[in-house]
This record gives structure tokens, C-alpha cells and sequence, in this order.
């Protein structure tokens, strides 16, 4: 019997994915952006709680820009 290897996903921004391990979701490992050199990609197991944790992550963040805005 094999084990079948999780599918990955990039991430390109720094703190998605510091925020990513912070919620405790498994990072495979980082390498260069091919297109631009200076830059990391952060490489994540796709799975169910990866999925759950960027739509958390994508409206906190959508939700604080909306409160900051209100508040100029």
C-alpha cells in the first residue's frame, strides 16, 4: 500500500504565511520565486485546514480594512 503525497500550495505573501503557521497548518518547505529572485514562496499541504484558515484569514483582513476605513 502507498501513501499518497497531500498537493501543495504556494503562497507568495510573507505574512499570509506567517499567519498560516501560526494557526498551525504544516509548512512543506520555501523556495525563490522564479519571476523575481529576492522573493520566497512558501510552500503549504493542501488540505481541508489550510482551506478553512485562508477563508479565516482572507475576512479578519477584509473585516479590519472595513473597520479602519469607517474610523478616518
Amino acid at each position: 500500500m502507498t501513501k499518497e503525497k497531500s498537493p501543495l500550495k504556494n503562497v507568495y505573501k510573507k505574512q499570509l504565511a506567517i499567519d498560516l503557521i501560526k494557526l498551525g497548518n504544516n509548512l512543506s518547505h520555501t523556495m525563490r520565486n522564479r519571476d523575481k529572485p529576492q522573493y520566497q514562496v512558501f510552500v503549504f499541504h493542501h488540505d481541508e485546514k489550510l482551506i478553512r484558515d485562508l477563508l479565516y484569514i482572507t475576512e479578519r483582513d477584509r473585516m479590519n480594512k472595513r473597520y479602519n476605513n469607517k474610523e478616518k
